[in-house]
């Protein structure tokens, strides 16, 4: 024990210390932050209101449609989540009404709209409430958000003129007309679960990238470490004084708690800064994690972290270069982009028989089984056979490992092959 805690302060003190640990730690952050609100900025830069024309013979009735869209909110969906964000049109369009509806106008305004003095206008002829038809002209190809707020504006107007002609008031037409809004409500444990869509889906989305940078970044580390001493001959001096398994479990622990720190430290950052923008969004404003929802993104980033980080040092101690390494490496990778893929039906339908047996599957468990208990917390039997499990492969990878690291970590210009590690695992002590 004393020999794997000196291994795991080693490998912490050195990897800390460097400089590249300290910029990539503060500086990453804010590097992300810029890429992410840079898009929007420069998507924002030089922007105008649109300028569009309602043509309709009937100025009245022109400007009752004018109000009608201006009303309308401009609605965005958020892929799965179901939630949507919504936009004043006032912030995106400026609206004329025309009064004359004739050909030469239209001529006139199509001119306009190649000239590049109006963005588009509306043409609303008299029969349009018989037709069911109206005429949007414009440079682009009309978007979906542009053509749902254009349709849900003239629909809610011709709704109105055919029940005013029916002999109904505003005040009548008005409670009619307003939009029923359907309010998801999720059910777990006979009582009603809180929290949105959007917090649910941050919720997974944060720990499966979490847990690709600690595999992917971390992992390498530890295979990176592992060749560094297999190549300097530093190995051999250290196998004479401690065992191959207390030396592999202090890289793994040693190397995932600089990784840790480098988390916490973000995770630090990312609250300072986004919190206040967090409480300031209605989508975002009631994200309520749950403690089991914590106590399992802990449990199964540490545990999915030492499953694939052993498999990673057995495959530095096997290797001879960094790039036979990177070439083995997607054998462990595959799992994870699997379980990237899988995501999308766990949060349909979590209660599956695919989905319930894969996510017990120690290789896919880290991301598919903390999914499922984000979105509907399967049973406790079902998340303690899978901790269980996990716990049961990281141990037996740790002794497998350990044995192909023993003797590989020894062996020099040589590529071993798949008979030849079998051989290790018959016969190497540890």
């Amino acid at each position: 024990m004393r020999n794997t805690w000196l291994i795991i302060k080693r490998e912490y003190l050195q990897r800390v210390r460097t400089r590249s640990f300290l910029v990539l730690t503060l500086l990453l952050p804010a590097i992300m932050t810029v890429l992410m609100a840079l898009p929007a900025k420069l998507a924002s830069i030089g922007v105008k209101a649109q300028h569009i024309v309602i043509v309709t013979s009937n100025a009245q009735f022109g400007e009752t449609v004018r109000q009608q869209l201006l009303s309308t909110p401009v609605t965005d969906d958020d892929d799965e989540s179901g939630e949507q964000t919504k936009t004043k049109p006032q912030d995106e369009y400026t609206i004329d009404v025309d009064a004359n509806a004739t050909d030469a106008e239209q001529t006139a305004l199509r001119e306009k709209v190649s000239n590049r003095t109006i963005d588009g206008f509306l043409w609303l002829p008299d029969d349009f409430l018989t037709t069911h038809k109206v005429d949007w002209n414009s440079r682009d190809l009309i978007g979906s958000r542009e053509r749902s707020w254009l349709s849900t504006g003239i629909n809610h107007i011709a709704l109105q003129q055919q029940l005013s002609k029916a002999g109904m008031t505003s005040a009548q037409t008005d409670p009619i007309l307003t939009p029923i809004k359907v309010e998801p409500v999720r059910i777990e444990g006979g009582k009603e679960a809180k929290g949105s869509g959007t917090g649910r889906f941050l919720e997974i989305f944060v720990m499966v990238m979490l847990l690709y940078m600690a595999v992917l970044f971390y992992g390498i580390s530890v295979m990176r470490s592992v060749l560094e001493e297999k190549n300097s001959r530093i190995m051999e001096v250290l196998l004479s004084s401690a065992t191959s398994t207390e030396l592999m479990t202090g890289k793994l622990l040693g190397v995932g708690a600089v990784g840790l720190t480098q988390i916490l430290v973000w995770t630090i950052m990312a609250g300072v800064i986004a919190l206040p923008s967090m409480a300031m969004q209605p989508n975002l404003s009631d994200l309520q994690i749950s403690p089991i929802v914590m106590i399992a993104f802990a449990a199964f980033f540490l545990l999915g972290y030492l499953l694939y980080s052993t498999m990673y040092a057995a495959i530095g101690a096997i290797t001879t270069t960094e790039q036979e390494g990177q070439q083995i490496q997607f054998l462990i990778v595959i799992p994870l982009v699997l379980s990237v893929f899988m995501l999308m039906p766990v949060i349909r339908t979590p209660d599956s028989a695919a989905v319930m047996w894969m996510s017990l599957i120690p290789f896919f468990a880290p991301i598919l089984m903390y999914a499922r208990i984000v979105v509907q917390t399967p049973p406790l039997w079902q998340i303690a056979v899978c901790l269980v499990l996990m716990v049961a492969t990281v141990a037996g990878l740790t002794v497998l490992c350990a044995r192909i690291y023993r003797i590989g970590v020894l062996i020099y210009g040589k590529r071993a092959t798949l008979p030849e590690i079998m051989k290790w695992l018959k016969y190497a002590k540890t």
